[in-house]
Parts: C-alpha cells; structure tokens; sequence
C-alpha cells in the first residue's frame, strides 16, 4: 500500500506572513488540525494545534501580533506519494510527528497523518503509543462471522469442496489477525477453536466429513465469533486512558471518512 492511496486531499495551505488568528479560524471552519505554511509559494513548514497552544497561548503572546512564520514547525519533513505506508511510518515514528505532507515534484499533493495510517493500518498502533493494548474491531470480527455463515450454508447444501475452500479462508485470515492483535484473548480463542475446525477436515475426502458433526462444531465457533463481535460493534474507540484501542476495519466501509473541503489552491 502506498502512500498516494491513503493520504488526505486537497492540502490547506497558508501564506508564512498570515497571521495566527485567521489559520486558527480556518482550522475551526474546516474542522482540520494543521495547516501547511508556504513560503514564495514554496512549502516551508506545517502549524499545528500544538504550535498553537504551545508557542502563542502558553507563551501569552499579544495573537493579533504573532504570524505563522514565527510558530510554525521547520525544516517541513515530507515524504514522496510512491513511499509505502510502512515508510511512512517509520519515519513519523522516527521524526515524533503525526502530519506528513506529500511533495510530488516539488508539488504538495496531499497529507498523510498518524490517523491515515492506523485507519488502515492498526496493527502499526504500537509504533506511535507502545503503552496501547490493541483488539480487533467488532467491524473485522463481523466481517468473518459472515464468512464462516457461508461455511455454514454450504454444509447445509453438501457443498463440500466449496466448504473446504471458505474454511481456509476464514482461518488464513484469524492467522493472520493473531499475528496482529497478539494480546487479544478473546480473538486467541476463537482461532484455537477455529484451528481444530479447519485441521479436522484439512486432507479428508468427502465422504470422509460427518456433515452433522461439522454443523455442531461450527456453530460453536460462531457463537464464540457473534458473542464478541456484538459487544465490540456497540464500541467504536474507547479513550486511550482506558489503555484499550477498538478499530474500525476500513474493508468494511463503516462511517463516512471526513474529507476536506477545497479552499484554495496556491503555486508551488
């Protein structure tokens, strides 16, 4: 995955001479909390809500004074559109940032944050707060509660094959997540159950599967996966105080992901 695939645009951008007061009305307006600074129509550094708080209100600075030049963050740190995600976690990880505006031919085409990356990254979650204890999301749990149904209904019409081949997928999946959400208890449990599932019938010939036995298993096991996610489905994300992160899973497609509005565009 790239970094052109999940970044923020268009870009909201801001002359280094203008004042403190119309970038912190602006990111009221546009419910954004950065805004890039250019300088002779070049990116030369990035304002924060930080910046802000910590450079103009903690220092009691006279606002109406203060312009964007003397508060923002410089030398800007940026990164390419073709960099992998991975990159650019590494480096935000690296630098202590959480904003990465994209430059492309010297042009600034879009944003990437540490909100871009754990949307569709959660499991990097502990590169930005090592303390977080991370689960996976009701929105991924129902995701394969729905796969393992259609295990089901094939049983159901002796598909055999077909119910082989949904199987594996459902538990390369639940690998795959464990290697993920390595402290989730509840997410260990189901693969255990889900892994003597799949090893049961895992080289057997059709007419070797009891199909009967194989409904009483797999409905256990999708009682295990329904009981969890309707718990996790009625959170979204719990505070980090709480020490516990729930992600959304992004290939489900659940809520409307904030979008910026236009405002402007400048020459780079």
């Amino acid at each position: 995955m790239k970094v052109r695939d999940i970044m923020s645009t268009p870009i909201i951008t801001e002359d280094e001479d203008t004042g403190v007061i119309k970038i912190a009305k602006d990111m009221e307006e546009l419910g954004i909390g950065s805004v890039v600074i250019t300088s002779e129509g070049k990116p030369a550094g990035i304002i924060t809500e930080r910046n802000l708080a910590l450079k103009v209100l903690l220092k009691n600075r006279r606002v109406s004074d203060v312009k964007a030049k003397e508060i923002m963050s410089s030398p800007l740190i940026t990164i390419a559109p073709e960099a992998t995600v991975e990159e650019a976690c590494e480096l935000a990880s690296a630098k202590h940032i959480k904003r990465l505006p994209v430059v492309e031919n010297d042009v600034l085409i879009g944003i990437i944050s540490v909100r871009n990356i754990l949307t569709r990254k959660p499991e990097y979650v502990r590169r930005f707060y090592p303390e977080v204890r991370v689960l996976a999301s009701g929105w991924t749990l129902d995701r394969l509660e729905h796969s393992l149904s259609d295990c089901e209904a094939f049983l159901v019409g002796k598909k055999v094959k077909r119910y082989k081949e949904r199987l594996k997928e459902v538990y390369d999946e639940l690998s795959e997540l464990m290697s993920y959400y390595v402290e989730d208890k509840e997410l260990k449990d189901m693969f255990s159950s889900m892994e003597r599932l799949y090893q049961d019938v895992e080289g057997k010939i059709a007419g070797e599967i009891s199909i009967e036995e194989q409904r009483k298993a797999l409905e256990s096991v999708l009682r295990k996966i329904r009981h969890t996610t309707y718990w996790r489905k009625q959170q979204s994300m719990t505070s980090f105080a709480s020490g516990t992160l729930w992600f959304r899973d992004y290939r489900h497609g659940m809520g409307k992901e904030l979008r910026l509005p236009f405002k402007r565009t400048r020459p780079m």
